[in-house]
């Protein structure tokens, strides 16, 4: 049995999962952000409240960089975490081991132990929601960079009708929504609502997802060039949007992609569904258990 907790910028969820993937005894509950030190003193509780069902190890995905050099984490969205030992702090509170990973590499693991990409060690996982980024898995390991920034990927540029922009700046969530604002006076309309348009027919947000697919498609076309997987899974709010984004982003995909690798390699979304964080941080930690000494 393994404890994950999904921390973001303002809910946390946790909860028991076993060997099979099940998720047991959820907790849901706001993150505590009084002062500096409050989402650590929430943590340390909660982590309590499941002590006595005795969990192997602790994984927490946090929604940032955790530096497997330092043991430090940098979370730009939870005050007073600028490079904090979030690790050592927990483990003068608890005794349980305790693994900390970013949201993105705990995702592509999640995936691999308990979703669509049971078995296979070349993986990318792909979020794409209120930002964009992406966990590598090659050979079974982790791609993290030298400073684990590895798969900051809304940074790079696609090419637009009109001009070159971040990834970011085109296909995450918010920028969907600021385009449909801008061009279309939409205003407040949020993803889910564009998406419920663009199924009834609306052909200009059409038009505006499909720019979104474009992107993904150049995005997708460096994933696969540079990394060869075996599958790439789609997560993130916008992922709900695949059915409307996948004919311009699979044709510009194929369109730019080294021949060979883009006719093996498989598009997915993800199938774990509001228990990905969980599950992937439960992955998390049973990853870093398992390593050989």
């Amino acid at each position: 049995m393994l404890l994950g907790i999904d921390l973001g910028g303002t809910k946390l969820a946790a909860a028991l999962v076993d060997d099979e993937g099940r998720v047991l005894q959820k907790l849901r509950e706001p993150v505590d952000q009084k002062h500096n030190r409050s989402v650590v003193e929430q943590l340390s509780r909660v982590i309590e409240s499941f002590a006595g069902s005795q969990p192997e190890a602790v994984g927490i995905c946090i929604p940032g960089i955790a530096d497997s050099k330092s043991k430090t984490v940098w979370a730009p969205n939870i005050k007073g975490w600028d490079h904090i030992p979030l690790a050592q702090l927990l483990s003068a509170r608890v005794s349980i081991p305790i693994v900390i990973e970013s949201d993105r590499n705990a995702a592509v693991l999640g995936e691999a132990l308990y979703g669509a990409a049971g078995g296979k060690s070349d993986v990318v996982f792909l979020i794409i929601g209120t930002g964009i980024g992406a966990g590598i898995l090659a050979g079974g390991r982790i791609l993290r960079g030298s400073h684990d920034i590895g798969g900051a990927i809304g940074w790079i540029p696609v090419w637009t009708e009109e001009e070159k922009r971040h990834f970011e700046d085109v296909a995450a969530g918010p920028a969907i929504e600021r385009e449909a604002h801008e061009l279309f006076h939409l205003e407040g309309c949020k993803l889910p609502q564009l998406l419920e348009l663009a199924r009834g027919g609306h052909e200009r947000v059409q038009e505006l997802l499909a720019t979104a697919g474009k992107a993904i498609g150049q995005v997708l076309s460096v994933l696969v060039s540079t990394f060869n997987p075996e599958m790439i899974v789609l997560g993130g709010g916008v992922s709900h949007a695949w059915d409307l984004l996948a004919p311009s982003a699979l044709e510009t995909m194929h369109l730019w992609s080294q021949p060979i690798a883009v006719r093996q390699v498989e598009i997915v979304v993800s199938a774990l569904g509001e228990d990905a964080g969980i599950l992937g941080a439960a992955a998390a930690a049973r990853h870093a258990i398992s390593k050989p000494a």
